[in-house]
């Protein structure tokens, strides 16, 4: 947007006069679609005019996230889905156990009864939990490698036949809210997976050996595991002949006391059980699969796959766990450079297709929006670091849309303090909550994408 009002003005002497029209005026005028209400105004004698506008214009596209560090948080995401818009989607765990301390013991002449474990969720949950789902537990070949950071797209080689105590995996019905009594003891929502017996031998075998003296010597034959869930669900209902999709996405509570490998035997003297746990020192991370979107809405992989950018235009699509994200543009900001003097405001309106939104695939409450720096990374705006009440990114469930107040960062761009390279709409915390959203796109006739700016200028 370029029109041939008055050229933008610097100087020090306007620098007092910019806070001064800033306060004053914004408590007399009311914007309109393109200037500032009039009435008034010839009482004024003011060196800046108040301008709104809502046609900027935006460019935005659906692409394929970087991979997002899932090895830094207590909360690791376990589960598949089957998701007619975003096509299938499976999380794995890979974990540590650890010794409760050194040189333990399981007593004289220890006898194996069973081994199970134990994974606790954290409560909420993604998707349909009436998805009857089938786990697989294996014992890692390799050790975790020494780094600080370990994100989504890595892997570690597992032995591949399965440690489960029944070969074809444990079924169950994940139940994230629903406390269990565990021999005549409540315990809080988890889940209890039988492990075999050869894998429980493991541990009697180990008594008595330097296995069990610390930890590094305990590592050497406990790598670690894989949790896997199998990709081969149930069917499930549909509403008429709509596939709403199935499956479900869970949070497990890594650091929580029960999360741990429970060992029950009995030696000469009684029966015990032994508890290896996952704790803080314990290294885990969640591994994300999305088969190559084949399962995806049409939109979507044409601007993930064929990068037919124009598609951005409609529809825009958004996916936590390091998947998918929405990037955008304001290429004609330049041209606002000979007018702009000060920025009053500065919004993003999303609007949300709810068309896509059902009971099982809800859209993520908080969004972030992060900028793009010339090393190629990603930081938050300078508005994110002034508050959630201030900078929004709350979905409006009434509206069905997501407000971001940007003004800050607008200011900072029309000021040259950091490039054009535009924005990146990512789920807050994405790395730990599973999500997915579907945007209206800048080119829609109605409801589209849209930037809100309120501006003075010098006169």
């Amino acid at each position: 947007m370029k029109t041939t009002q008055n050229p933008r003005l610097h100087g020090v002497f306007f620098g007092i006069i910019k806070t001064i029209v800033l306060l004053f005026f914004t408590t007399l005028l009311t914007f309109s679609c393109s200037e500032a209400d009039q009435i008034g105004l010839d009482m004024i004698e003011s060196p800046a005019r108040l301008i709104s506008t809502d046609t900027i214009s935006l460019q935005a596209h659906t692409l394929r996230d970087d991979s997002v560090a899932t090895s830094l948080t207590r909360l690791n995401v376990l589960g598949y889905l089957e998701d007619p818009v975003f096509g299938n989607t499976r999380s794995s765990i890979y974990t540590e156990t650890r010794l409760l301390s050194n040189e333990i013991s399981l007593g004289e002449n220890p006898q194996l009864d069973s081994v199970y474990l134990v994974l606790t969720y954290e409560g909420s949950y993604y998707g349909a939990l009436g998805t009857e789902l089938t786990l697989n537990v294996y014992e890692l070949s390799e050790n975790f490698p020494e780094k600080d950071t370990l994100f989504s797209n890595f892997t570690i080689p597992h032995i591949p036949e399965t440690i489960t105590k029944d070969p074809n995996g444990f079924s169950f019905y994940p139940l994230p809210q629903d406390s269990l009594v565990v021999n005549d003891e409540v315990r809080m929502p988890q889940i209890r997976i039988p492990l075999s017996d050869a894998f429980g031998q493991k541990f009697i075998d180990a008594n008595g050996t330097e296995t069990f003296d610390n930890v590094p010597k305990y590592l050497e034959t406990f790598k670690g595991l894989k949790i896997v869930v199998d990709d081969n669900l149930p069917d499930s209902p549909t509403d008429g002949d709509t596939f709403l999709g199935k499956g479900t996405m869970f949070q497990i509570d890594m650091l929580q006391l029960f999360t741990a490998v429970e060992l029950y035997y009995h030696n000469d003297e009684d029966s015990f059980m032994k508890r290896f746990p996952i704790n803080e020192f314990a290294n885990n991370f969640s591994h994300i699969e999305h088969f190559g979107f084949e399962d995806a809405h049409e939109s979507l992989r044409a601007q993930i796959i064929d990068e037919d950018l124009s598609q951005g235009d409609s529809l825009l699509f958004l996916q936590s766990l390091g998947q998918v994200r929405t990037d955008i543009f304001l290429p004609f900001v330049d041209d606002l450079l000979d007018e702009v003097w000060l920025i009053n405001k500065a919004e993003l309106v999303v609007p949300v297709e709810t068309e896509f939104i059902n009971e099982l695939f809800f859209v993520p409450p908080q969004l972030l929006l992060l900028r793009h720096r010339e090393d190629g990374g990603l930081t938050p705006v300078t508005d994110y670091r002034m508050g959630l009440e201030y900078f929004g990114g709350r979905f409006d469930e009434t509206n069905s849309l997501y407000v971001f107040n940007i003004t800050q960062y607008f200011q900072e761009l029309i000021d040259g303090k950091h490039p054009n390279l535009g924005l990146a709409l990512t789920p807050f915390r994405a790395h730990e909550r599973p999500g997915r959203v579907v945007f209206h796109g800048p080119g829609r006739l109605e409801q589209p994408m849209k930037l809100i700016l309120y501006y003075s200028v010098f006169e």
